[in-house]
């Protein structure tokens, strides 16, 4: 079993790939295929991940929480597993006969692209992953994921060169999530011995397996389905600048999502143990750790925006830079909610709670897309996603209200958004005098960011210095003592 920290270093490792590797191609792929063929992309994707969820339905939580509660009992966690992947492939089976159905049915975007998203369905049938992120394995899975993510990248590179190539594009996409699930496999022996599952065993595990699909079915509502209505009441382009503008204005969240799957396990054990005072001071550190990223990301997010529309995307998707900022604003809501509902109602198993909170998320959002998107388009879409966000923090703050220290946590984030706002408005200023000097240009793009970057980190260090935060001086201190020093006594 790794550590925390080790796992976390695995998984945000991957997610700055994640984050590296549409920084590539993105610009590659807004200019070599254009925003109608970005649009079909996302829209085609959007329709297949909904085809995915129905066959995994919530097992990517279900079954790390149940293989977590396992502990070490080896003969439990394979009794468990074996259950519960055998209601994932009845399910996976079921759903893959109705893709094929829908792929040859002519479905918007093309059969063949369609196609070509089916060994994405097939890959949601043999996820095992769950199981290794149950038992706080990160590594193995982590660096799977890498390789395939740069195989990826190299065939887009190498063969996507018109906009007549988007199956190949698809095809990358789709076979990494294909290549991803079958390199697991010949590893499974390490974890778990085979136990023929019965079929009341099975049984057993359907019930809380959905009670835990409807928020990932209610989550998608404000994740995938904007795209989808957008597809169907406005026009492919409009997806497609919705598509970039969104995954530019997430892309930062990649470090957020890496500490939200490393934490639900490593809480799950805790709880499961009896251990909450432990538990809850993780929880405390990690909402911190959250929201100091999340202010930087989103007030990086609104000082560059208007350069970096058009200079990275190109001058069709210059408009852009509206969506940018009004998506970005969902970053340390999500933050927040990933504290609350993944790293603790979850563990705690609340699910209903934590369900409730996604529905009335995605009642907002499907209402607000209903209204917005044939007025604004893709700003329309923009606009309920926020709302939709707001609406979930707002419930998940009213249910742990009484539970959790939630106005200690708000004050000891707020020194960070001021920092933030402070680092927006410097880079506003380097912007418009570097403008006057060299024009809108790369260069102008990556002095802004790096002055940024600079700024916010060391006010960050320095605020946590001054005030000895609790939270980062026993970092600071164990990084030090790597080095072979120690923090002077009046720091420490």
């Amino acid at each position: 079993m790794s550590s925390t920290k080790q796992n976390y270093l695995y998984q945000a490792t991957y997610q700055l790939l994640l984050i590296l590797v549409p920084l590539l191609t993105t610009p590659y792929l807004s200019r070599v295929l254009g925003a109608g063929q970005v649009g079909v992309y996302s829209y085609t994707y959007s329709v297949t991940n909904y085809f995915v969820m129905f066959a995994t339905l919530g097992v990517s939580t279900y079954g790390v929480r149940e293989i977590a509660s396992c502990g070490k009992d080896r003969c439990s966690r394979s009794k468990a597993f074996w259950e519960i992947f055998g209601t994932q492939c009845i399910s996976g089976a079921v759903v893959l006969v109705a893709y094929v159905i829908y792929a040859f049915s002519n479905p918007r975007g093309g059969a063949i692209v369609t196609l070509v998203w089916g060994m994405w369905v097939v890959s949601a049938l043999l996820d095992i992953s769950w199981l290794y992120f149950g038992v706080q394995e990160f590594k193995m899975p982590t660096i799977r994921s890498i390789v395939t993510k740069l195989i990826s990248m190299f065939v887009i590179f190498a063969f996507v060169t018109t906009q007549d190539d988007l199956w190949i594009y698809c095809a990358a996409i789709a076979g990494s999530f294909l290549a991803n699930q079958l390199l697991l496999w010949p590893f499974l022996h390490r974890y778990v011995d085979f136990q023929r599952p019965t079929f009341s065993g099975m049984c057993r595990h359907i019930v809380p397996n959905l009670r835990l699909f409807i928020p990932v079915i209610a989550i998608s509502f404000y994740v995938t389905l904007d795209k989808i209505m957008l597809g169907l009441l406005t026009n492919m382009q409009q997806v497609g600048f919705f598509e970039y503008s969104e995954k530019l204005s997430r892309m930062p969240m990649a470090l957020i999502t890496a500490m939200g799957t490393v934490m639900l396990p490593r809480m799950t054990a805790e709880l499961s143990c009896g251990h909450r005072d432990e538990a809850l001071s993780l929880l405390e550190s990690s909402i911190w750790a959250m929201l100091v990223m999340a202010f930087a990301m989103m007030f990086g997010i609104l000082g560059v925006a208007h350069d970096f529309a058009p200079i990275f995307l190109g001058e069709e998707f210059a408009n852009c830079d509206v969506l940018m900022c009004i998506l970005a604003l969902i970053i340390p809501v999500v933050s927040t909610t990933n504290v609350l509902g993944r790293q603790y109602l979850l563990p705690v198993n609340r699910d209903g709670l934590f369900t409730k909170s996604v529905c009335v998320g995605a009642a907002v959002n499907i209402c607000a897309n209903a209204v917005l998107i044939p007025l604004f388009a893709s700003l329309g879409a923009a606009i309920a996603t926020v709302l939709a966000e707001i609406s979930v923090m707002l419930v998940q703050f009213a249910m742990t209200r009484r539970e959790l220290p939630l106005f200690q946590y708000a004050k000891n984030a707020f020194p960070y958004a001021v920092m933030g706002a402070v680092m927006m408005l410097l880079i506003w200023f380097i912007s418009r005098l570097l403008f006057g000097i060299w024009g809108q240009c790369a260069l102008q793009l990556i002095v802004e960011i790096l002055v940024g970057a600079i700024f916010y980190i060391l006010m960050a260090l320095g605020w946590c210095l001054v005030k000895k935060d609790p939270h980062l001086m026993p970092f600071l201190s164990g990084v030090a003592s790597k080095f072979g020093c120690e923090l002077p006594a009046k720091v420490k």
